[in-house]
C-alpha cells in the first residue's frame, strides 16, 4: 500500500509541476498575443497616417496642376482672343477703305 501511495504522490506531483508549466506557457503566449495586437495596432495608425499625408501631398500637387492647366488654358484663349481681335480689326479697316471707295468714286 506504501508503494502505491508513493507512486500516487510521485504522480500528483508530477500532475502540479505539468499544470504549472502548462500555465506559464499559457500566460507567455497571452503575453505573446498581447504585444502581437499592440503591435498591430501601431502598424495600422502608422499605415493611417501615412495614407492621410499621401492623400494631402496628392491633393496640394492636385491642386497645382489644376491651377496651372487653368492659367495655361487662359493664357491660350487670351491670345486667341487677341489675335482674333487684331485680325478683325485689320478686317474692319479693309471693309472701311471698300465702303468709302463705293461711295466717294
Amino acid at each position: 500500500m506504501e508503494a502505491n501511495t508513493g507512486v500516487l504522490r510521485d504522480l500528483a506531483s508530477r500532475e502540479a509541476a505539468l499544470t504549472q508549466k502548462v500555465e506559464a506557457a499559457r500566460t507567455e503566449a497571452q503575453r505573446i498575443i498581447a504585444d502581437a495586437e499592440t503591435k498591430a495596432a501601431e502598424l495600422v495608425r502608422k499605415a493611417q497616417t501615412d495614407a492621410a499625408a499621401l492623400e494631402a501631398e496628392f491633393k496640394v500637387r492636385r491642386d497645382n496642376e489644376v491651377k496651372a492647366i487653368s492659367e495655361s488654358g487662359l493664357s491660350a484663349a487670351r491670345s486667341t482672343a487677341d489675335a482674333a481681335k487684331t485680325a478683325a480689326q485689320g478686317r474692319i479697316a479693309d471693309a472701311v477703305r471698300v465702303i468709302v471707295g463705293k461711295v466717294l468714286p
